[in-house]
């Protein structure tokens, strides 16, 4: 299935569609106001396109153990091959091209979600491009050639044609001053002229080697299993979701792509989410990146709030402020007409229980790898602050990991995660020999225990809930019991759990997260849920299974290895936001366990 392309610095990213038309740009950050935004808004919205004006056959794929992409066009004439990348440390898209044919570059942007033409002037060394309504810009420049046989249609239309060989087109972004707009400009022509020296060979080029050679050393794992490809993929989509500044990790690079094409499931995920992110930071955990896990968990220590709510909310921006609602991009068409596109989120005024579990199970995991007794020591205030807010507040009903709108409940998982949080709170706890607060969190999530068997278990359908006293209704969700070390994945009554999910929430190697919610049926399987049953059967010593189903997880990405949030079962076509956290984290935890299963057996 070709679907888009994804390449980040670890500041923003992009999607870039199957022929190298960049269609999704936020700048400067992954929150930002995008400038290229075809992928939601068609052609008028911006884009950046490059390709032979003949009838072309296209390929991508990345430049092994990084996020740079290469897209190769060929025709009968020809061939075109395009190298993408954002620069690490800028605010820059460069594209690398070598053509033994013309071809054609075409660059319109449009500030502020294609709302906004720019402004364009040219000094014949490159164009600048402003937003007219703010303090910021664009500088374009072609370098790498000596302009002989180059055709620009209209200085201000944003077509060149250009004939065959070897360029690098610069795009950068420039927020500030006019000082630095200058100082700026400056660089870029500088820049141009550098690669006019350095194009001659790919491999010499300077900016294209070191970002190379920057994601092949962060790429951190202790995997060495048949889906070795797979995983480090999915690793590098982690990479590339981490805010560089601060350690952050977002859910997905992109805002709006629906769940339900022609419906009205479309939100901004481009914010770190603490239950996001401590999964995700599970994952590079366990694939031997402690380094990547510490910083998020450092980054989210310092959103802690000691006077209230230990976390506001659910998720924060990337820089650690917090998200203020949600507006409609009422211009934009959508993607497949999916209407309204949305910019921030109004699921940051929920209260979801789940968040504090979510984030100490991941600390603990760390603590407990590397025996980490000076950073516990450290972080304990800021730990207790948590703990002791879930003691007093795990009876709330709240909108649960789903994230329900108008339907908050007794969600059992909810519960789950703060009988994580008190139990493994009094873990650490035991580790500083703070045994006061270990008692008195234990005897805690012994109540919150026998809430869950007295509530969250249905004695009519035999099983657990998706909330307390709710008739019967299940959620996939409930697959992380054992996951978390609340019961044994063999016990009987998460085993008749595990039984009722499979019969009727299981299609084949698919997993719908539940029936319904507020805004009707769920029309297509959660991802990450499919990677849960796997655990789940890998905990159960049931590998055969667990490999079937992992290996569907893999069969269903894009030619790329990338996955969305859902997946359409009829097309393969990936649905939601796009390339997804949660999906990618899955298939890193499902693969290490799977491994590791075997080597014990």
């Amino acid at each position: 299935m070709k679907f888009y392309g994804f390449i980040s610095n670890g500041s923003t990213a992009a999607l870039i569609d199957p022929v190298g038309s960049v269609d999704w740009l936020p700048l400067p950050r992954f929150d930002s106001p995008s400038v290229f935004t075809r992928i939601l808004g068609g052609d008028e919205a911006g884009f950046f396109a490059i390709a032979p004006q003949l009838p072309c056959s296209a390929h991508q794929a990345y430049v092994e153990g990084t996020n740079i992409l290469r897209t190769t066009l060929t025709c009968s004439a020809g061939r075109l091959e395009i190298t993408d990348f954002l620069s690490i440390g800028r605010s820059e898209l460069r594209r690398l091209v070598v053509s033994d044919l013309p071809f054609e570059v075409r660059l319109r942007p449009r500030f502020g979600y294609g709302l906004v033409s720019p402004a364009v002037s040219s000094d014949g060394k490159g164009v600048l491009l402003r937003n007219p309504l703010g303090e910021e810009a664009l500088l374009f420049t072609i370098g790498g050639h000596d302009g002989a046989g180059v055709a620009v249609r209209d200085p201000l239309s944003g077509v060149w044609s250009l004939p065959g060989g070897r360029y690098d087109i610069i795009l950068r972004y420039v927020g500030d001053s006019r000082r630095d707009l200058t100082e700026t400009a400056a660089a870029v022509a500088e820049e141009a002229l550098q690669a006019e020296r350095e194009i001659a060979s790919e491999e010499g080029h300077r900016t294209y080697r070191h970002n190379v050679q920057y994601w092949r050393r962060s790429l951190r794992s202790a995997y060495r299993g048949p889906y070795r490809e797979a995983v480090e993929r999915s690793l590098l989509v982690l990479r590339g979701l981490t805010y560089r500044t601060t350690g952050a990790l977002i859910a997905a690079p992109t805002t709006s792509l629906p769940e339900l094409p022609g419906g009205t499931r479309q939100w901004d995920y481009r914010f770190s989410w603490i239950r996001d992110g401590a999964y995700s930071a599970e994952a590079l955990l366990a694939s031997g990146d402690r380094v990547a896990a510490r910083r998020f968990i450092e980054f989210m220590l310092e959103c802690v709030d000691l006077q209230g709510k230990p976390f506001q909310a659910p998720f924060f921006h990337v820089d650690g402020t917090l998200i203020r609602g949600e507006r409609d991009l009422d211009w934009l068409r959508g993607f497949l007409d999916s209407r309204p596109c949305r910019e921030g989120n109004a699921a940051t005024g929920q209260l979801q229980l789940d968040i504090e579990g979510d984030f100490l199970w991941v600390v603990y995991r760390y603590l407990k790898e590397t025996g980490d007794q000076e950073s516990l020591a450290s972080w304990w205030q800021l730990l207790e602050a948590i703990v002791n807010w879930v003691e007093v507040n795990w009876r709330a009903a709240d909108a649960s990991l789903w994230e329900f709108r108008g339907k908050d409940a007794q969600y059992t998982h909810s519960k789950l995660m703060c009988w994580v949080a008190l139990h493994y709170g009094a873990e650490l706890a035991d580790m500083l020999s703070e045994t006061a607060c270990a008692r008195r969190w234990r005897a805690e999530a012994e109540l919150v225990r026998k809430a869950i068997e007295e509530h969250g278990f249905d004695q009519r359908a035999g099983h657990y809930t998706q909330a307390f006293d709710d008739g019967g209704k299940l959620d996939a969700a409930l697959l992380t019991l054992p996951l978390y070390g609340y019961c044994a994945a063999g016990d009987e009554r998460f085993s008749s759990t595990l039984s009722a999910i499979e019969r009727d929430l299981v299609h084949g190697h698919w997993v719908y997260r539940y029936a319904s919610d507020m805004l009707g049926a769920a029309a297509f399987p959660f991802v990450l849920s499919t990677s849960h049953l796997a655990r789940v059967h890998i905990q159960r010593g049931e590998l055969a299974r667990a490999e079937q189903l992992l290996l569907g997880l893999l069969r269903s990405a894009t030619d790329l290895g990338l996955l969305g949030e859902h997946c359409d079962m009829d097309s393969g076509s990936p649905r939601g936001n796009f390339p997804q956290a949660f999906s990618h984290l899955g298939i890193v935890l499902a693969a290490v366990e799977l491994e590791a299963a075997k080597q014990q057996r």
